[in-house]
């Protein structure tokens, strides 16, 4: 009968816990060569939005999904060591060079950008 009581309040216990929340990680966006399907006309694409416009934009710190309506998909995407931010490449022909956009993991906001 002991036992019972005890087996009864262990479960009583671990029924009435709360569950342990791990924070959730956006996935990385697709790249141009990832799915082709999805590349479509930007602003940016089109030329109707200047290295500068591009520059004033990022600096607000827009969230991923903005970025990637404006400016459009990139040619590359990574994730840091500790996955708390993302890198999106976006390669410029007319410059020959790479820009940078970093995304913060957790909260999928702009955190930093090196655009030319």
């Amino acid at each position: 009968m002991v036992l019972f009581k005890h087996l009864a309040f262990i479960l009583f216990f671990f029924s009435c816990a709360s569950e342990v929340k791990t924070p959730q990680l956006f996935s990385l966006p697709p790249t141009k060569d990832s799915r082709p399907d999805l590349v479509e006309k930007t602003i940016f694409s089109l030329g109707l939005m200047t290295d500068y416009e591009v520059w004033e934009f990022l600096r607000n710190k827009p969230a991923e999904s903005l970025v990637l309506e404006n400016i459009g998909l990139p040619d590359s995407v990574w994730r840091s060591d500790n996955d708390s931010t993302k890198f999106l490449y976006y390669y410029i022909d007319r410059i020959q060079d790479y820009n940078i956009i970093e995304i913060n993991s957790f909260n999928n906001v702009v955190t930093g950008f090196e655009w030319d």
